[in-house]
C-alpha cells in the first residue's frame, strides 16, 4: 500500500466515474503490428538513482512497427510485469491474460522502403507499455514507435534478457523527491492550476511548481531528455544492424511525445535536438527550458481540464505552428490506456468523459498531428479534426491555411 500511494501521490502532479473496458481496441491502419524488446548502456552518464553513482544509465525501449504478417499475440504485460503488478500495484487479474494486437519479432513491413520514426516518453511512476493502444494506432498507419522507459522512475520494466526492474524505494534521489512532494505548498499551487484567471498568473504557478520540485522536476526532466536524445544516438545503429529495423527507419521524419513528464521531456528535448521534427505533449503543463524558450518545430498540446484558460500559454510557446487542445472533461490519466482498463488505482485521476471517447480523441489527434508534419500531408485540417470532438476546446495556428484559432 505505501508504494501505491507513493506512485499515486506523485503522479497526481501532473494530474490535479468512467467507462472502462477489458479489452483492448483493435488498430484501424492498413498493416498488422510487430513488436519487440531493446535495452541500451549510456556509458557517458551515471545513474542518479543508484546511491554510490557506480553504474551508468541504462534505458529499456519497447517497439512497436507496421508488418505485412501476424501470429501469436503479444501479452499486455511480460510475465514479470503483470505478476509484479498484480500483487504490488493492484493491478486486477485480467493483465495475466489480457492480450495485445501485436505480434513479437515479426517482420517490418515491405510496402514502404522505410517509415518515420516515433518516440514516447511514459509519465512519472508508469511504464513504457502504458499507451499501447495508441501505440498500436499509430504503428498500424505506418509509424516504428518506440518507448523509453525511465529507469527507477517508472512502475516497472524488462530487458530483453528477461532482467526486471522496479522502482527503488531505498534510493536516495527518491527519497529527496518524496521529500519535495510532501511540502504542503505543492498541493495548494495544485489546487490554483484552475483557480488563477489571467496568463501571468498561470505562468507564475508554473514557475513557483519548479522552485518547490528541483528534482522530481527540473533535474528528472533534464535526466529524462538525455535520456531521449541518447537513444536518437542508437537509431543509426538499429538502422544499419538490428535484425528488424535494418535500413528501415525514416531518420529524417523523426518525431518525439509524451504524457505527463514525458510530454515536459518531449518539449525539452525539442529544444536541444535539431533532429526532432515535430513535438506532442499529452497534459505536462510547461517546465523547464519551454518556460524560457519557444519551439522552431511544429507542436501540439493535448491537455486535461484543469488547463481551461491556459490556451494561449501554450500556443505562444512555438514560432511555428502549434496548437493547444484541452479535453474538457478529461483528467490526467484519460491520456493512457487507463482510460479503458479497470485499474482501480487510477480512477482518482479520470475524468468524467467516457474512457473509450478519450481514446479515441488521442489516436485521431497524435495520427492526424504526425501525419501532416513528418508524412508532409499538408492538406490535413488538425483543428477540423478536433471540432470533430464536442468534449474539445481549441486554439491553433497552422500557416498552410493561414489560419488562426479562435478565430
Amino acid at each position: 500500500m505505501k508504494r501505491i500511494f507513493i506512485l499515486l501521490l506523485l503522479s497526481s502532479f501532473f494530474a490535479t466515474g468512467q467507462s472502462q473496458t477489458e479489452s483492448l481496441p483493435k488498430p484501424t491502419g492498413k498493416y498488422f503490428v510487430g513488436v519487440t524488446y531493446l535495452s541500451f548502456v549510456d556509458y557517458n552518464r551515471k545513474e542518479l538513482f543508484d546511491n554510490n553513482q557506480e553504474k551508468n544509465r541504462e534505458i529499456t525501449v519497447k517497439a512497436w512497427y507496421p508488418s505485412d504478417i501476424n501470429s501469436d499475440l503479444e501479452p499486455y504485460l511480460l510475465n514479470s510485469e503483470s505478476e509484479f503488478a498484480i500483487k504490488y500495484l493492484q493491478f486486477p487479474e485480467i493483465f495475466r491474460t489480457l492480450k495485445t494486437n501485436s505480434s513479437r519479432e515479426i517482420p517490418v513491413s515491405s510496402k514502404e522502403r522505410k517509415y518515420p520514426v516515433l518516440i514516447f516518453s511514459h509519465g512519472w511512476g508508469e511504464h513504457y507499455s502504458q499507451n499501447s493502444v495508441l501505440m498500436e494506432e499509430l504503428a498500424s498507419h505506418g509509424y516504428i514507435v518506440f518507448s523509453i522507459s525511465h529507469h527507477y522512475e517508472c512502475k516497472f520494466s524488462s530487458y530483453p534478457d528477461g532482467r526486471f526492474i522496479y522502482i527503488d524505494m531505498n534510493s536516495q534521489r527518491l527519497q529527496k523527491i518524496m521529500g519535495e512532494m510532501a511540502n504542503p505548498k505543492v498541493l495548494a499551487l495544485l489546487q490554483k492550476f484552475s483557480s488563477v484567471s489571467n496568463d501571468e498568473d498561470r505562468l507564475q504557478v508554473f514557475a513557483d511548481m519548479e522552485k518547490i520540485l528541483s528534482t522530481g522536476l527540473l533535474e528528472s526532466l533534464k535526466y529524462w531528455a538525455e535520456d531521449i536524445s541518447f537513444f536518437i544516438d542508437q537509431l543509426n545503429g538499429l538502422y544499419n544492424e538490428n535484425k528488424i529495423f535494418k535500413n528501415k527507419l525514416n531518420l529524417d521524419r523523426l518525431g518525439v511525445f509524451g504524457m505527463s513528464l514525458g510530454g515536459l521531456a518531449s518539449l525539452e528535448v525539442s529544444l536541444l535536438d535539431k533532429r526532432i521534427k515535430a513535438c506532442l505533449s499529452m497534459d505536462g503543463g510547461l517546465h523547464g527550458l519551454i518556460l524560457k524558450s519557444k519551439i522552431n518545430i511544429p507542436t501540439m498540446f493535448l491537455n486535461s481540464k484543469k488547463y481551461l484558460g491556459y490556451d494561449n500559454i501554450f500556443i505562444n510557446r512555438s514560432e511555428m505552428d502549434c496548437y493547444s487542445l484541452t479535453v474538457k472533461n478529461a483528467d490526467h490519466y484519460n491520456f493512457s490506456d487507463y482510460s479503458i482498463y479497470p485499474v482501480s488505482s487510477a480512477k482518482p485521476l479520470l475524468g468524467s468523459i467516457d474512457g473509450v471517447q478519450a481514446i479515441k480523441i488521442m489516436n485521431v489527434m497524435v495520427l492526424n498531428f504526425f501525419d501532416k508534419y513528418l508524412k508532409e500531408k499538408h492538406n490535413i485540417d488538425l483543428i477540423k479534426h478536433a471540432k470533430l470532438f464536442t468534449d474539445i476546446e481549441i486554439a491553433g495556428k497552422d500557416s498552410s491555411l493561414d489560419h488562426r484559432w479562435p478565430e
